[in-house]
């Protein structure tokens, strides 16, 4: 039976199970999506999918959205970063244990990367996880951790060996917020939200069971789980094309009429960066499409941010006055319908998720085959580099 027919089997089995998917209950539908390996089809046998062709899962999401079914679980770092390490490097209990109640929703997540003195340069992680038997007990300080007030278990990069390359000295954990050592902080944005969170882990107690990989693999690791976030940004950054369309109509031949070409030229920009990410997608799970991940975050980040900027441009003064940052804490779902409210918030879609800057020297040197750049400490112990 070839890859197709057995997704359609699976489909007309999910679906009979929900004669009328508009009315049924969310997780129950995703227990069953999962169970029939139609939550990520190239993902093996009995972890959500079939091990077939990555790019079949598009089918399988146009015959559920058209029939009504509940959506996938939204839970961004959870559907991208942690199951695509889990399914990568997880034993079989681990993905028994995570993977089907991260795609139901029935658990959040959140990721614990990047630190005061390691964003950008993330391989320079201080927090540290050391060793106690059974257990690790992590201490350190994380930030910028989207989702930290709403989650139940974060993926936790933490440093297991101080003494070789900072590299090398890397671990990936599975840490549950409920430990009476994490203390989160909101950090309040420039567009009134509070998406993003600090963190203080003070002797958190993490058990060897939830270690993800190899002691010292982190690094591997993570960059599998950053790879696949930088393409899911791609999906996720609804870039306002319709709006403006809209300001255009309404206000651009009036009132700046030398803006059309830019208007025209950010249309075709938003249609590249939509095919860039269908290309990518169809690629799911073949050798390259990692890397391209890095093609699509900068399309995402760098068209929104021109398109945002140019219906302001187009609505002129008045467009940037009247938003209330006082009166809500979340405002993502209301970003593709506020311009005024999405050339603040897009200003940091160039640094989530790896800077742009990292994103192109990822392109250079593992798509254009480009020489790498000087890197003095490579060889050197990490608690040998300067930190500030």
């Amino acid at each position: 039976m070839s890859a197709t027919h057995r997704i359609e089997e699976r489909l007309e089995q999910l679906l009979a199970g929900f004669p009328n998917p508009r009315a049924a209950e969310t997780t129950a539908f995703r227990a069953a999506q999962y169970d029939l390996g139609l939550a990520w089809v190239h993902f093996r046998e009995g972890s959500g999918g079939l091990g077939v062709d990555g790019a079949l899962q598009a089918a399988v999401e146009e015959r559920l959205t058209s029939a009504g079914a509940p959506p996938r679980n939204d839970d961004y770092v959870g559907m991208h970063q942690a199951v695509t390490a889990i399914h990568a490097v997880g034993t079989d209990e681990q993905r028994e244990r995570f993977m089907r109640p991260l795609f139901t929703g029935e658990e959040k997540w959140c990721q614990f990367f990047s630190e005061p003195g390691a964003g950008s340069d993330l391989a320079g992680v201080a927090t540290s996880a050391v060793r106690d038997g059974d257990e690790w007990i992590v201490n350190g300080q994380k930030v910028w951790t989207s989702g930290a007030l709403e989650a139940d278990l974060a993926f936790l990069l933490a440093r297991t060996d101080p003494n070789v390359p900072k590299h090398r000295g890397l671990t990936l954990f599975v840490c549950e917020m409920k430990d009476p050592g994490i203390d989160v902080r909101p950090i309040r944005q420039a567009d009134g939200a509070a998406h993003f969170n600090e963190v203080f882990l003070t002797d958190v107690r993490v058990p060897d069971a939830f270690r993800l990989g190899d002691i010292g693999s982190g690094w591997g690791v993570s960059m599998t789980a950053l790879h696949s976030e930088r393409q899911g940004t791609g999906a996720l950054w609804v870039r306002p094309t319709e709006a403006m369309l809209d300001a255009w109509r309404q206000f651009g031949p009036a009132r700046a009429p030398a803006l059309k070409d830019e208007v025209l030229q950010a249309w075709i920009d938003d249609r590249v960066a939509t095919v860039t990410l269908e290309r990518i997608q169809a690629m799911e799970g073949r050798q390259g499409a990692a890397a391209l991940g890095s093609m699509s975050k900068i399309a995402a980040s760098e068209v929104t941010q021109r398109m945002s900027a140019l219906i302001l441009r187009i609505i002129g003064p008045g467009g940037q006055v009247g938003l209330d940052y006082d009166s809500r804490l979340r405002q993502e779902e209301l970003l593709p319908s506020d311009p005024r409210l999405l050339a603040i918030r897009s200003r940091a879609m160039s640094i989530e998720g790896g800077t742009n800057e990292v994103q192109r020297t990822i392109l250079g040197e593992h798509v254009l085959g480009l020489p790498g750049d000087i890197r003095i400490d490579k060889d050197r112990s990490w608690k040998e580099v300067p930190r500030s």
